[in-house]
């Protein structure tokens, strides 16, 4: 009786531990999940730096930009006009479609919230400096079914 109690005990433990480590296991793969694509670009030079990332088609993203120069950039493009965003900035908070682009002074952090709509190219520019230019492409990858 008592080599019967110890099996249940241990088995009742084991059942325990491993169902604790698979709702710890399912809860951290929800909350990466659930954490948004994001690409970091930072402006050195006059020039858009990517330092990675990447965003996909109808899933929310951000675009971090840094400017590391000494002068104000803008970031502008056709594409942010078709969306639906939210800027943070050290002023505050901005939000609204249709907004053509940003300006952010030197040594300033800005974060572009939105969800790309579509696949395809997402051209920007900073419209002070014309020759400065980037592209971002945005991939819908699907997942390979056996």
């Amino acid at each position: 009786m008592q080599i019967h109690r110890r099996k249940i005990r241990t088995r009742f433990f084991i059942l325990i531990a491993v169902s604790s480590f698979l709702f710890l296991a399912a809860s951290s793969s929800v909350l990466t999940a659930a954490e948004p694509a994001k690409v970091e670009i930072v402006i050195r030079n006059y020039t858009f730096e990517f330092q990675g990332g990447s965003l996909r088609p109808n899933e929310p993203g951000t675009i971090v930009l840094k400017n590391s120069d000494k002068v104000q950039h803008g970031f502008t493009s056709p594409y942010l006009r078709e969306q639906d965003v939210q800027v943070e900035s050290a002023a505050g908070v901005a939000y609204g479609k249709g907004i053509a682009g940003v300006y952010i002074n030197p040594g300033e952090t800005l974060r572009i919230h939105f969800t790309p709509n579509r696949p395809g190219s997402f051209q920007f520019r900073c419209d002070l400096h014309p020759d400065m230019k980037g592209e971002l492409l945005l991939l819908s990858v699907q997942g390979v079914k056996e």
